[in-house]
């Protein structure tokens, strides 16, 4: 997906901030205060932080304090004078919908944002869809989109997860902009496809947007008959923080880990898959710090550049002490070392990204040759994170995954 600069700026000042707070927040008491859903503003509870905590807003770069106003603890901006009366108690909640989900009107992405590219009707009339399937009780966000080819018995299936640095997006984003064009490649070819919405940074803290990701592979192979594709062909593939998750899910499979929920009613059921697209990722929090350190960005039109490396919006700072064992928890090369049966990879970077740099991918590469598994690496030339070359190399590498998954018995 190419993403504009004004959503890589409020990308980047969110994975600034030092004391990013991991908790669900409410809708904000002035509904016109501009502040994007999901994130802490003036008005807004924070029932999960302890009165004095402070955290810049990545919004509006002010600091905010969680602080008591009358009786309840909000979000105030530091400094400025606390409202003179209360304001009116909000109505009572209605019970959650389970029937149609929140945030299925649009793709979850930051205000301005605009696309370049919406899934035509004619590549829709093409295909079945079972839109806003839940693959958990557990929450309303944990849900998924099924789109199959028509005319096609039991296809492979492509589980995609959406990027966005953790902070954005959901299942919608793959009717737009490339991804939507990556998604018509993966119909033509045959496969199926499954886009999943997890539960994001702002709602939850590390690693359950993990969990969630695999507790939707188990799902859609334990429901597979309902939907009608191969529950023994399965790839996953996903950008940017999706990309991340895609290979987590890859590389551990079925081995034990803490990105698996234990509380998953399908978790005697299988979470490996065949192939994972990798599109921009990184396998590894603390090499991906290293290397934007050791190779710094040079483009200062970059979203990027001038962004601290060391920060990351599940970790903070990932060099301090007291959080290295959170982010060695996140590496994945042990996993990778310890999988007796590798997916084949397909890696697609831009050599231009101040993001993640091309050398995550490059090494990611070399490690999974070394251990006689299946890897193709695509760099694109000057392509920056997310640039369109590189989803275009992507789209070529299709049909060599339709052929891998249609060889499978």
């Amino acid at each position: 997906m190419r993403l504009n600069n004004k959503y890589f700026i409020t990308l980047g000042l969110l994975l600034t901030v030092v004391s990013l707070s991991i908790t669900p927040v409410t809708n904000a008491a002035n509904p016109d205060d501009g502040y994007p859903e999901g994130q802490a503003a003036p008005g807004r509870t924070c029932p999960n932080n302890d009165e004095g905590f402070k955290q810049v807003s990545a919004f509006s770069g002010k600091t905010l304090v969680c602080t008591l106003i009358a009786g309840v603890k909000k979000w105030w901006i530091e400094g400025e004078a606390l409202p003179v009366a209360p304001s009116k108690p909000a109505e009572p909640s209605k019970p959650a919908d389970t029937s149609k989900p929140a945030e299925t009107t649009d793709d979850n992405m930051p205000p301005g944002f605009k696309h370049s590219y919406n899934l035509p009707a004619k590549a829709l009339a093409k295909m079945k869809v079972f839109d806003d399937e839940s693959y958990s009780a557990i929450d309303s966000n944990m849900r998924l989109d099924i789109y199959l080819p028509k005319g096609v018995a039991k296809p492979s299936l492509m589980i995609w997860v959406h990027g966005g640095g953790m902070i954005f997006g959901n299942e919608n984003t793959i009717k737009y902009d490339e991804s939507a064009k990556l998604l018509e490649v993966l119909i033509k070819n045959k496969i199926a496809v499954a886009s999943v919405n997890y539960r994001l940074a702002t709602q939850v803290p590390y690693p359950v947007s993990g969990q969630d990701v695999k507790t939707a592979i188990r799902y859609l192979r334990a429901n597979a008959a309902k939907y009608g594709f191969d529950p023994k062909k399965f790839a996953i593939g996903g950008d940017s923080a999706g990309a991340y998750l895609s290979l987590m899910a890859a590389i551990t499979g079925n081995q034990k880990s803490l990105f698996d929920d234990p509380a998953d009613p399908n978790l005697k059921t299988s979470a490996s898959v065949s192939a994972v697209f990798d599109l921009f990722g990184n396998a590894n929090i603390l090499t991906m710090t290293e290397n934007k350190i050791k190779y710094p960005c040079q483009d200062k039109s970059d979203f990027a550049y001038g962004l601290d490396p060391k920060m990351s919006v599940w970790f903070g700072d990932v060099t301090l002490p007291e959080n290295r064992e959170k982010v060695d928890s996140a590496n994945l090369y042990p996993f990778l070392a310890k999988n007796k049966s590798l997916p084949s990879f397909f890696i697609f970077h831009g050599t231009a990204d101040c993001s993640v740099s091309k050398y995550d991918s490059i090494e990611l590469d070399s490690k999974v040759k070394a251990l006689k598994g299946k890897s193709i690496l695509k760099l694109s030339p000057g392509e920056n994170h997310g640039g369109p070359k590189i989803w275009v190399e992507a789209n070529k590498q299709v049909p060599a995954l339709a052929k891998l998954l249609a060889a499978i018995k």
